[in-house]
């Protein structure tokens, strides 16, 4: 008898994790990971969730987004990956003076520990310049002065137009507003690398893009 109301409460449950809504599990995974679920895109909340997890006004940018689509869309042809990842909401990559890809790390492939995404993971940051890593020899042709133009300051300016050419090493970290304790988890990684070698010259770009779940967005 006990083992019959066992197997039946155990049918209970996997009946009514089944008959679930797509909308409960995402509402659920929201709240493990961290999400913002009422995401509204514009200049002032980018500007305020930047400002609320630490992004120098100075480093924030923001993805022009149609230009963008289309640069990256023209690769599919020669490299169907590295358009994929460059459509992935959170990515971090590492150039040096001479354009060159060092290290790239994208949402999908990081690891995840106690619900939070792990980016140093391989010890990528445990070392100046950070440690190339598995994802980077897929995208070994990638340069920054390929993707930069469609990164925008708050002035409208592009990054091509404002880059440090004095610094060693340039960090691309893409984050979204929806993606709340995922993004600035990653945002205090690489404000901590940076501070952890104040003696280098490192240049670091923020870069807001949409998330896909976007309730409002009036950027302009």
């Amino acid at each position: 008898m006990k083992n019959l109301t066992l197997s039946l409460l155990i049918i209970s449950i996997l009946f009514f994790n089944a008959c679930k809504s797509s909308q409960q599990r995402k509402a659920e995974a929201e709240e493990k990971y961290g999400y913002i679920p009422d995401e509204v895109r514009n200049l002032e909340t980018i500007k305020v969730y930047a400002e609320k997890w630490g992004i120098p006004e100075e480093s924030l940018f923001i993805m022009d987004t149609k230009n963008y689509s289309d640069e990256i869309y023209s690769y599919e042809d020669d490299n169907k990956r590295l358009t994929h990842d460059l459509y992935q909401w959170h990515q971090l990559m590492v150039f040096d003076q001479s354009d060159r890809l060092l290290s790239y790390q994208l949402n999908c492939t990081t690891k995840r520990i106690d619900d939070n995404w792990e980016w140093n993971y391989e010890g990528t940051f445990d070392q100046f310049p950070p440690k190339d890593n598995s994802v980077k020899k897929y995208q070994r042709e990638l340069k920054l002065s390929n993707i930069s133009p469609y990164f925008k300051d708050l002035s409208n300016n592009t990054l091509n137009e404002r880059i440090n050419k004095d610094a060693e090493i340039f960090i691309i970290v893409y984050w979204t507003i929806y993606n709340g304790r995922q993004s600035k988890n990653l945002i205090e990684e690489v404000l901590e690398y940076r501070k952890k070698h104040a003696d280098k010259k490192i240049e670091i770009v923020f870069l807001n893009q949409p998330s896909g779940f976007i309730k409002d967005e009036t950027l302009y």
